[in-house]
């Protein structure tokens, strides 16, 4: 897959043929490799890709760093093929200074970011034609905060603000205006997989779709209104599973959240962490939970149920279950919604 010679005038809007040079500032993984394919499908440009610098950065030989950087690689050939793509790393303690000289050579009209965790300098953001755009997996202004998915399913709000907004990154944290957005309906719900092929499909309709249409002078975006709304910041209290809760909401808490970061019964004697569901018993008994080995037993709101005990075993049990009975997904019916349309 090449990339197509760049043609841009360096002032304002980008004209209708040119292509568009943008850098990502992401890690890169299942749900963004498809949106870096579509962006140069096309026919645009990636100037660099600005990935997350490792948490340690050891003073002699790192097995694990040599092997997630092959898995890197192995990613990249398999979404970009032969793509010449530039690869920068950019970890703790953030050093905006390096990345300015890094990328002071790269003529790119935008930055395109997602799940970073800290707020951009502006005079980064300053630094490309069209400013910086963020990927935010809730509907803005809902939700604006670190843990948007996480909180979308504990509120049990998956179903009325969850899809992705595209952004323009300003002063405040998910505060820029919206450009566009994908909602998400209970289906894209279902499973981690589902969830996790819409989350991509989504991103590969707004970069390749509204970025674009945003560059070209097309799409201005509208505000985001003010008000009070949910930060999404996941809390331990999050993660408890109490007995007024239905028990196919406590399913979904599992399906989802339950290996990262997982969900707690409070028992005496401290929290017990909680593996999937093995069946339903009968209608609720007003009894205290029960532990009887690797098993928790406790009621809900409709039903008294069963449960594994999460631990190291199941979690592989878990992921050979997957392997050998993977979730059926389902192309998803996502539509886009621009906002701020030119005449």
């Amino acid at each position: 897959m090449e990339q197509p010679p760049s043609t841009s005038t360096g002032i304002g809007d980008v004209g209708q043929n040119e292509p568009i040079t943008a850098v990502f500032l992401l890690n890169i993984d299942r749900h963004t490799g498809p949106l870096l394919a579509g962006w140069v499908e096309s026919g645009n440009r990636i100037g660099a890709i600005v990935v997350p610098g490792f948490r340690r950065r050891p003073t002699s030989f790192s097995v694990g760093n040599v092997r997630r950087r092959l898995q890197r690689k192995r990613l990249l050939k398999r979404y970009l093929g032969n793509s010449e793509v530039r690869l920068i790393e950019f970890g703790k303690p953030y050093d905006w200074d390096a990345l300015r000289r890094q990328l002071s050579g790269i003529d790119a009209d935008v930055l395109i970011s997602y799940a970073f965790p800290i707020l951009l300098p502006q005079d980064v953001l300053a630094g490309f034609r069209k400013g910086g755009l963020n990927l935010h997996p809730a509907l803005l202004p809902n939700y604006r905060g670190p843990h948007p998915v996480h909180r979308l399913v504990v509120d049990g709000q998956h179903a009325v603000h969850g899809g992705v907004t595209l952004h323009r990154m300003s002063a405040g944290y998910d505060e820029g205006d919206i450009l566009a957005q994908v909602a998400f309906s209970e289906a894209d719900w279902v499973s981690r997989q589902s969830l996790a092929h819409s989350t991509a499909t989504a991103f590969s309709m707004l970069v390749s779709g509204a970025v674009p249409a945003y560059c070209r002078g097309a799409v201005s975006g509208m505000p985001q209104p003010a008000g009070e709304f949910i930060w999404a910041e996941l809390e331990p209290a999050h993660m408890i599973v109490l007995p007024t809760m239905p028990i196919e909401h406590v399913a979904r808490l599992w399906r989802l959240l339950g290996t990262v970061p997982g969900i707690y019964l409070s028992m005496a004697g401290g929290n017990v962490r909680l593996g999937f569901q093995i069946r339903r018993l009968g209608p609720p008994t007003g009894q205290a939970p029960i532990r009887r080995w690797a098993r928790v037993e406790f009621d809900l709101a409709d039903g008294r149920v069963v449960h594994w005990k999460y631990s190291r075993l199941l979690k592989r049990l878990a992921k050979v279950r997957g392997l050998l009975a993977p979730a059926r997904v389902a192309e998803p019916h996502l539509e886009m919604r621009l906002f701020g349309r030119s005449e």
